[in-house]
């Protein structure tokens, strides 16, 4: 869900999602972007300045209102700038007249976050955030759209598997990154501020407050004192300087960790509930990976005796298989792990904002339960005897044609799903590594793309559930445009090849120049790639180029992958709410292995575009830049582009109920299930339906498409 930690991280493993929380939350990341001035400089700018200010603003707005839905997210990010730079002891503006005209019309309800401004401890001054703290001069984000129903009920227990037996269950550190941690850090962990996942605009979580210097080098937080860990104690600054410095420990074995953070000098504790970072490098990023940081208790990373120079060792020897104190809604109980087999993450029924309207409709499950299941058509097997309720549906051909004809489904006990959100689309085809010989030609590399017959595999494979993609950044705001579509076409890429100088051939038809074969090898990790792949290769026969397949195990297969040590390389990699380029296409990493720039690409503009994008608080003009980023790439054919879905798939069986938006606007498909609810008259009607066959359940219908709906509202706005 976005708010999850956001700490970028190298990009997943082919099969690995990744979310905003890898900004981790993938590597993700989520957030928008907007700073808060510091009110004490701005009492001290003079009145020219201020005006100069209002105007700009006022400027800003009028584009704004201009924008249709290509601005729509944009708008978003441009409203909480506005909102960080309020005059002098005067709190920000909640939303413009146009603003909130255009958020009523959308027809989601409406929350407010509560805090008690004469909550915590005495002693602390309102100064430093103790009781009678006003937020004057602050900014925060109380009301914003309900991410749940208020009809949901609490209660009832969801299966669900993992592929593997996780190799820990820590939340930090050496490989920590898989698929059960990101549940448990979703569920289980809480952040500073986190964005939201339909408007992406913060809204405050552990901190009630926060603000952001003029010079935007600084960050202040304000911690709500009702904060509570698991064990009742205090969540406090010193909590989030703690977490800081294991993260930036060295020995934490987890370099992406230590380089984010890094970039931020060790945090200022003014009080328990006040807490100043400032930054070594100006960045818009910066605010938003520090406010997206998983938070972990003092007292279990700062165990009495651990050198402070080694407490990310300690950390990793003490947690790897314990987790720490929760401040989040679930928490993960030692007798709830059986090793090998399943792990859970349980509900709390103590968790200190259980009760805080912001929440309404989250969190309703009591336990979420993890079963190993280390091969997928043995989970789908699981899936229709009930051993497990959610299954996320990974072919098309199971879903446009063996799911539809089970009875289970024709009764309306399992329901087949697919939700049409907002969540980014990946990269997925094959890499190509742009330093081999022959692949260093641009031309080479197009003609790879218009030999692959993408429509045939969509309809022949795929059974039209994909659409071929366009773009390194496709179906949201920041897509290039002017990309255009790469079609089949032989004899194009047989001009190309030619003109590459690929005009001659062996004695077994194959292209040659100076002598040496046209001749690549493209190597996969997974059996059921290999009628694309074959697809692929019959295509490159015709136009005279060899392509040898290799099969090697998914661990050789990342391994060689990030270490440029391939040709051609079947791959897919997940999205970010908010990209970053420089992690995939600067060519700082083009010739360094163990980076996300498995390609080796290279581009003198593109380098001056990561660093402007970094430093720029426009958000249209970020867009703009991200744009002509993916422009550039796709013309440079880093990758022979394939397919993606544009919707989530899943099949569950009908005991839930959910939100009339079906899920939330940015999550994937192992996520949507976090605003649902086990409904207990369809409980109660699945079970007589399994105990007599002659029953059938309401099917429910297959497809919800209500944030299109959405989209298109606003577009027509």
């Amino acid at each position: 869900m976005p708010g999850s930690d956001p700490t970028p991280s190298p990009e997943p493993r082919p099969g690995m999602k990744i979310t905003p929380r890898t900004l981790s939350l993938p590597l993700l990341l989520l957030a928008a972007c907007g700073y808060q001035g510091d009110p004490e400089r701005f009492a001290q700018a003079n009145t020219e300045e201020l005006q100069k200010v209002a105007e700009e603003l006022k400027e800003t707005a009028e584009i704004l209102r201009e924008s249709a839905e290509e601005l729509r997210l944009a708008a978003a990010e441009v409203r909480e700038a506005a909102r960080y730079r309020p005059a002098a002891g005067e709190m920000p503006a909640q939303t413009s007249g146009d603003d909130a005209a255009s958020e009523a019309s959308l027809e989601l309800p409406m929350v407010q976050y509560a805090w008690d401004p004469n909550a915590g401890d005495a002693s602390v001054s309102a100064e430093l955030g103790g009781p009678g703290f006003t937020g004057e001069g602050w900014y925060s984000n109380f009301e914003f759209p309900a991410m749940g129903s208020a009809d949901a009920v609490k209660g009832g227990k969801i299966t669900m598997y993992v592929p593997d037996w996780p190799a820990n269950i820590r939340q930090a550190g050496q490989d920590w990154n898989t698929a059960f941690n990101y549940r448990a850090n979703d569920l289980c962990m809480s952040r500073l501020v986190s964005t939201h996942p339909i408007t992406l605009e913060y809204y405050p979580v552990l901190a009630t407050h926060w603000k952001i210097s003029e010079d935007k080098m600084t960050y202040w937080y304000r911690i709500n004192p009702d904060a509570r860990w698991s064990d009742g104690s205090e969540v406090t600054a010193y909590d989030i300087h703690a977490t800081w410095k294991l993260r930036t420990d060295p020995t934490l074995l987890e370099p992406s960790s230590v380089v984010t953070y890094g970039k931020m000098n060790e945090p200022e504790v003014l009080s328990k509930y006040m807490l100043k970072v400032t930054v070594n490098e100006e960045s818009w990023k910066n605010f938003l990976y520090f406010s997206g940081m998983a938070i972990l208790p003092a007292k279990d990373i700062e165990s009495a005796g651990n050198p402070e120079d080694e407490r990310g060792k300690a950390y990793l020897d003490e947690f790897n298989f314990k987790f720490t104190m929760s401040c989040g809604a679930y928490e993960v109980r030692e007798e709830d792990i059986n090793t090998g087999k399943s792990i859970s993450i349980r509900r709390r029924d103590d968790w200190w904002a259980k009760d805080n309207p912001a929440f309404t409709g989250l969190n309703n499950i009591d336990e979420y339960r993890f079963i190993v299941v280390k091969d997928y058509n043995l989970a789908y097997e699981k899936l229709k005897k009930g051993e497990i309720d959610y299954y996320v549906v990974p072919k098309a051909e199971w879903w446009a044609k063996q799911i539809p004809e089970l009875d289970q489904v024709k009764r309306g006990m399992i329901v087949p799903h697919k939700v049409f959100n907002d969540s980014p689309v990946g990269t997925a085809g094959m890499a190509i590594n742009m330093s081999k010989a022959g692949l260093d030609d641009v031309r080479v590399r197009k003609a790879l793309n218009h030999l692959n017959n993408r429509e045939l595999k969509i309809e022949k494979l795929y059974y039209n559930e994909y659409v071929p993609l366009s773009s390194y950044y496709q179906g949201g705001l920041y897509q290039n445009p002017d990309n255009v579509l790469i079609e089949y076409d032989v004899e194009e890429a047989v001009r190309l090849l030619e003109e590459a100088g690929y005009s001659e051939f062996d004695d077994e038809g194959y292209r040659t120049k100076d002598g040496r074969r046209l001749r690549f090898t493209l190597t996969y990790r997974s059996k059921a790639s290999e009628r694309g792949l074959t697809m692929f290769q019959e295509s490159c026969r015709e136009a005279g180029v060899k392509i040898d397949l290799q099969l090697l195990t998914p661990a050789s297969a990342w391994k060689n992958l990030r270490a440029k040590e391939f040709e051609l390389m079947s791959t897919a990699w997940g999205a970010l709410v908010f990209p970053n380029p420089e992690t995939s296409y600067h060519s700082r990493y083009a010739t360094e292995p163990d980076n996300n720039n498995v390609t080796g690409f290279a581009n003198a503009r593109v380098d001056e575009l990561c660093a402007e994008y970094d430093q720029t608080y426009d958000v249209n003009r970020r867009i703009e830049i991200i744009q002509e980023v993916d422009g550039i790439v796709y013309n440079e054919y880093p990758y022979v582009l394939d397919h993606f879905g544009p919707a989530q798939r899943v099949a569950f069986w009908n005991k839930f109920s959910m939100p009339d938006f079906g899920a939330l606007r940015f999550v994937d498909a192992e996520e949507l299930m976090y605003t649902w609810w086990i409904d207990p008259e369809k409980e109660a009607a699945l079970e007589a339906a399994k105990a007599d066959p002659s029953k059938n359940l309401e099917k429910l219908p297959i497809e919800n498409r209500f944030w299109q709906e959405w989209n298109a509202a606003r577009r027509g706005r």
